[in-house]
């Protein structure tokens, strides 16, 4: 059972929220979570990367991103992205520059989305708001993980998504080591919509196997660089895969 992505990354709204003390995915089963759990995954953990600028100026390891606490994601009240930034290439006046001037004032909650402790997270909250059965999770989470490096990338305005089309994103997204120099492109590009058909969330898929044939991602792995060309301006951010660790072990 495949589910969309409708709940808790889609209801996310950013509040710069500290680092909660422990690495609850570490230090309880994921059916113990509650909100303020699930909250701390998708705002703090090594998995998440909420809030980031679509500017091209990278943002170190260590940093804080900018203030996002007014940015609604669908299904919040501040949610506009079911309200047009400006004329879309369907409409007088729409343009291919106007879409990629728009993409470049946006801010994106970027997650690691092949990881088992986003993926958990996302479902629980299903069961904590009652769209769900812990039964049906369970089964769920049975599932074979998926076979490509996932990312999932949500914003509060998709827009520009929505008027490209997936395809137009699989060779503008990229996945870089720092230890091999890898970069590898996606191989496939998914959206997910909401009730209304419009784009709530993009997913990039990428090999984990390098050009080399070996493992794009080495144990000794220290970063790995997310890179999304939107319009004329570059979505960047880094994962640390040696932090990405649950109560199993890695967790990629």
């Amino acid at each position: 059972m495949r589910r969309q992505v409708l709940t808790a990354l889609a209801a996310l709204a950013i509040a710069g929220a500290a680092w909660a003390g422990s690495e609850v995915w570490k230090t309880k089963p994921y059916a113990q979570w509650d909100d303020k759990d699930i909250q701390t995954i998708l705002e703090s953990s090594p998995w998440a990367k909420p809030g980031q600028q679509v500017q091209g100026a990278w943002r170190p390891d260590g940093t804080q991103p900018a203030d996002t606490s007014n940015v609604g994601l669908p299904g919040t009240r501040t949610d506009t992205s079911n309200r047009s930034a400006g004329p879309g290439t369907n409409q007088p006046g729409g343009t291919q520059d106007q879409l990629a001037a728009q993409g470049s004032q946006l801010a994106f909650n970027v997650f690691w989305w092949s990881s088992r402790t986003i993926r958990e997270a996302n479902l629980r909250s299903e069961v904590l708001k009652g769209t769900a059965t812990e039964t049906a999770v369970d089964n769920t989470l049975k599932e074979p993980a998926p076979d490509a490096y996932q990312i999932l990338v949500a914003g509060r305005n998709m827009s520009i998504f929505q008027q490209r089309g997936a395809d137009a994103f699989k060779q503008d997204a990229f996945l870089q080591t720092h230890k091999n120099k890898q970069k590898v492109s996606a191989t496939k590009v998914e959206f997910q919509k909401g009730s209304d058909g419009n784009v709530v969330a993009a997913i990039f898929s990428f090999p984990k196997t390098g050009s080399n044939g070996q493992p794009l991602i080495s144990p000794d792995e220290k970063e790995v660089d997310f890179q999304l060309q939107i319009g004329s301006s570059w979505l960047r951010t880094n994962f640390n895969p040696r932090q990405m660790q649950d109560s199993k072990g890695e967790d990629l």
